[in-house]
């Protein structure tokens, strides 16, 4: 493995709101309800811990009396606004609930050295980094990470990713470093980035040594 640069409840009061055979789609409403911001990150980082394992209690500071920006992993502005979320080697397993979505000023998003699985949420926005390396992520990539104008960073190295790599990631021209290593592209993608050497930074090079071309 490269180096890299039991599902938790919700609390009391939060299911004394949301009904148990709805929970998902009544924690949506919630979210969806206009309401404070700071409401709305709460509320959107429950969710997400709802959808991890977290086996070794590594997200125990994650409870309803403290504020979240005391929580383990997140940091934010000095408006509370999250801003960077850290849960890299923790052990965790489970999904990427897409409620992350709601982490409107999220820039840095690492769950890098984990055991995630499932799809990687299309509702991702705003990123400036994306580091989702060694987990076993699978599904398609996601065509609307493309729209990602302002991502730097994007790390995806060994996971279970399958199907063809959208050409439109050569579009993301903020783009520094990626690293798809590990997985099998298209011929077509990778000739269309010889062919316009400058579409991104120099450091694309970490595609073409690690990607296994087919």
């Amino acid at each position: 493995m490269r180096p890299s640069s039991s599902s938790s409840s919700f609390s009391s009061s939060t299911s004394a709101t949301l009904s148990p055979h709805s929970t998902v789609s009544s924690l949506h409403r919630l979210l969806s309800t206009p309401t404070r911001p700071m409401a709305t990150c709460y509320r959107a980082l429950l969710s997400l811990k709802s959808s991890l394992e977290d086996a070794d209690s590594r997200l125990s500071s994650w409870t309803p009396n403290t504020s979240h920006c005391t929580w383990a992993g997140v940091t934010c502005d000095s408006h509370n606004h999250v801003t960077s979320l850290d849960l890299s080697g923790l052990n965790l397993s489970g999904y990427l609930s897409p409620d992350i979505a709601f982490l409107v000023y999220l820039s840095n998003l690492t769950l890098a050295e984990n055991n995630l699985s499932g799809p990687i949420p299309p509702e991702i926005s705003a990123l400036r980094l994306l580091n989702l390396s060694n987990n076993v992520f699978n599904r398609t990539f996601p065509p609307e990470l493309s729209n990602l104008t302002n991502l730097c960073v994007l790390d995806l190295y060994n996971n279970n990713l399958t199907g063809v790599l959208p050409v439109s990631v050569a579009h993301m021209t903020n783009l520094r470093h990626l690293d798809l290593g590990g997985r099998k592209f298209s011929r077509k993608f990778l000739q269309f980035f010889f062919q316009n050497p400058t579409t991104l930074a120099d450091d694309i090079q970490t595609l073409y040594s690690s990607a296994i071309v087919f």
